[in-house]
């Protein structure tokens, strides 16, 4: 079973609040209504990353993936950059006591939620991305 959603966030100047609500409303919909609060946290701070780091229009993307038991969440934001230092984001992710490189602590907080989550080696704009188990099935 797979159900997508894909939403755009194309300036910081709209705020989270719209992006957020479509999250939560998605997932109302979806009837994972569990997720919301991991899921407001990593879209959160993923799309405020993508603003700060990234070049705009921003792309969020959600997609409910598995089988009854067995599913999860995957959030993914792209934006237009040309990329970003693949390796320094993955051991952020994979070591959240590595030291903070001149930012803030979002991935982390964001790899606490989720426990696998990357950002693939495509530029232009790789995305960020995070998986969320279900707790319920």
């Amino acid at each position: 079973m797979e159900r997508s959603y894909v939403s755009f966030a194309p300036t910081p100047e709209n705020g989270l609040r719209p992006v957020r609500g479509a999250v939560r409303d998605q997932l109302a919909r979806w009837g994972r209504g569990e997720l919301v609060d991991d899921a407001l946290l990593v879209v959160s701070e993923l799309l405020g990353n993508a603003f700060g780091h990234g070049t705009t229009p921003v792309r969020l993307s959600l997609a409910l993936h598995g089988r009854a038991g067995h599913q999860s969440l995957m959030i993914q934001v792209s934006d237009t950059s040309p990329g970003f230092d693949t390796k320094a984001i993955r051991a952020a992710w994979t070591r959240p006591c590595a030291p903070p490189s001149g930012g803030g602590r979002g991935l982390r907080r964001g790899g606490a939620r989720a426990p696998a989550g990357g950002a693939p080696p495509n530029p232009p704009g790789p995305p960020v991305w995070a998986d969320l188990p279900s707790r319920i099935a």
